[in-house]
């Protein structure tokens, strides 16, 4: 489904891609971690089109889409979500949903207000379908940043942090929805995610970026485990924190 081909991309001196390249299949679900300023969301911006590889290529369906914009990609299946929630805020939650439908699916008349309330539905935003965006608890807008990601009718789901700043029954919401998201509609997931705990009970596959480049790449408790995934990813507290979380759970 997406092929990275050796893409590459600097900052002035600071590297976010090197040479790195990355496969993902229909239906697979892939966790990324690693260090802040390890690339990670950079990456997103070059798979989803918001940012410009400065060498390599993007494929996705076997198709060249280095040089697309993030609308055409949008259409073409490559959803995604923000590290901070982006709704219009002076929309009601439901009128969030329906311009993604429109403008990201493509759809239109009562398909695009059908699509828009079967993704509340799915969300668990029906009951405040018509609460003003601005008015939206956290873990409410990380639902409505999931639901209009979702409202585009992504083949390709990309999630960053939308775990961040939840409490553990928060998580748990976000997981099963995320997993009932993709039973239902097949998607293929990259996500992104400090809180590890979220990743592990979701994805089976677990890639760690440090200094833009792949160091570990696997089962996620195997590459969790790796000498060179703990050098880095053990590099702060907090993450520290989180990897003795996941191997007690384990």
């Amino acid at each position: 489904m997406l092929e990275l081909d050796r893409i590459s991309k600097r900052f002035g001196r600071v590297t976010v891609a090197e040479e790195l390249s990355l496969s993902v299949r229909h239906g697979d679900a892939v966790g990324v971690v690693g260090p802040n300023g390890a690339g990670k969301t950079s990456l997103f911006g070059m798979i989803s089109g918001d940012l410009a590889p400065d060498a390599g290529e993007v494929r996705f369906d076997g198709r060249r889409v280095t040089a697309l914009d993030a609308s055409v990609r949008c259409r073409l299946g490559i959803g995604r979500t923000y590290q901070v929630p982006r709704p219009f805020t002076g929309l009601s939650v439901f009128e969030n949903v329906l311009v993604a439908a429109q403008q990201g699916a493509g759809t239109r008349g009562r398909a695009s207000y059908a699509l828009a309330a079967e993704v509340l539905a799915g969300t668990g935003l029906a009951d405040l379908a018509g609460r003003p965006a601005g008015r939206l608890g956290l873990l409410q807008r990380k639902r409505l940043e999931l639901a209009r990601a979702l409202a585009t009718r992504p083949r390709l789901l990309l999630l960053d942090e939308v775990a961040g700043g939840l409490t553990d029954p928060e998580v748990a919401e976000l997981v099963a929805l995320i997993t009932a998201a993709r039973a239902r509609d097949g998607l293929a997931v990259i996500w992104i995610e400090h809180v590890v705990r979220a990743l592990t009970a979701t994805v089976d596959r677990l890639i760690c970026l440090a200094g833009g480049r792949v160091v570990g790449d696997g089962r996620p408790l195997e590459v969790l485990a790796t000498p060179a995934v703990r050098e880095v990813f053990l590099g702060t507290e907090a993450s520290a924190d989180a990897l003795t979380e996941v191997e007690r759970d384990a």
